[in-house]
């Protein structure tokens, strides 16, 4: 009896050991859920190395540049003046705005205009709404007297509504300017021997945008600074600038990018050309029966001599060619007329003669 009361085991000594059986069971499964979590976050987290491979990246080039065409009332002074050697100038600024197409060994386009004195200037300095692009005179300056016909014609052309751009880095353009519609605006030295004395044309720039109320449209996505290029640019002095010009880039001192608004009105004095006036006074003239008709000059200082450095620049000039071509401005597409201008006839023009049975 005692031995068999020696081997029976004790209830609280069974109800222990299966207690402490099942605490290490769920132990053992909480470590085994701890390893299973750690491995599928581990497998879930590449390596560091790993991302470099797992990812495809698909490499592309920069998209065309935007197809761009000239307007259609574009026109371009090729005359004797321009450098219209290959790489030149001349020949930098007729690939710019793509005008011309080479035959008989030399380029022709419809729209290239060869001489001031041809019907075919006077046919457009008696219409509105076109732009005539001047590139920098290299070879030499037309001369005329500067009240002679074609002189006159150069000032009508402006007058009637539209739009005639100067380029160049040289004073032959501001010369040009100057004889024939009567200015007086000088280069301006900001530097060098002759700083501050109104002699010499150099300045260093930079030349930053004027953003303001009246810059166009167009020059909005020019960019906002342009620089020297050695002595490619001509900065004109700011105090020389006449009434009615907007200026677009400039320095302290002096700008290479402006516009001029240039009016004419009719002359009191029966045949008398019209007479050149000062923008602001254009509604006097008006109240008195003598209204005035305006067009714009625009200067950009740069002789586009080597066109790898012109990136900047090339906006610019692009940017004035299409200031007379917005459609939204006016229906005769012309930016100085806000409303349709109305056409007034010079009373003492001479007129038609009769047809037989009036």
């Amino acid at each position: 009896g005692t031995v068999a009361a020696l081997q029976a085991p004790k209830p609280e000594a069974s109800s222990n050991s299966r207690r402490s059986l099942i605490a290490m069971v769920v132990a053992g499964l909480a470590v085994a859920a701890v390893v299973a979590v750690v491995a599928v976050s581990a497998r879930a987290e590449p390596k560091a190395d790993e991302l470099l491979t797992q990812d495809l990246v698909l490499f592309k080039m920069e998209p065309p540049p935007e197809p761009w065409s000239p307007p259609a009332n574009l026109w371009m002074y090729w005359g004797e003046a321009p450098n219209k050697r290959f790489g030149h100038s001349g020949d930098n600024i007729r690939h710019l705005v793509k005008l011309g197409r080479l035959a008989g060994g030399e380029y022709r386009d419809p729209h290239f205009l060869f001489d001031y004195a041809s019907q075919t200037f006077r046919d457009l300095s008696e219409a509105c709404c076109t732009t005539m692009l001047v590139t920098p005179m290299k070879n030499n300056m037309p001369i005329w007297n500067a009240n002679s016909a074609i002189a006159q014609r150069l000032r009508n052309y402006v007058a009637n509504g539209n739009h005639m751009i100067f380029t160049g880095g040289s004073l032959v353009s501001i010369e040009f300017i100057n004889r024939y519609f009567f200015y007086n605006i000088e280069p301006e030295s900001t530097s060098g021997t002759f700083k501050g004395s109104g002699y010499g044309n150099w300045s260093p720039g930079p030349f930053r945008k004027l953003i303001n109320d009246d810059l166009p449209w167009q020059y909005k996505l020019t960019p906002d600074t342009l620089y020297q290029d050695h002595t490619s640019v001509t900065s004109l002095g700011l105090r020389s600038l006449p009434s009615g010009t907007t200026v677009l880039y400039m320095t302290p001192h002096s700008s290479p990018v402006f516009l001029i608004k240039f009016c004419q009105r009719l002359s009191e004095r029966h045949g008398e050309p019209p007479i050149k006036t000062v923008p602001r006074d254009c509604w006097r003239h008006a109240q008195r029966g003598f209204p005035c008709s305006c067009g714009t000059i625009t200067y950009i200082g740069y002789d586009w001599h080597y066109d790898q450095t012109a990136a900047d620049w090339d906006k610019v000039l692009l940017a004035a060619v299409e200031y007379q071509s917005d459609p939204d401005v006016s229906e005769t597409f012309s930016p100085n007329c806000k409303q349709p201008p109305k056409i007034v006839e010079d009373p003492h023009a001479p007129r038609a003669p009769p047809m037989c049975g009036n």
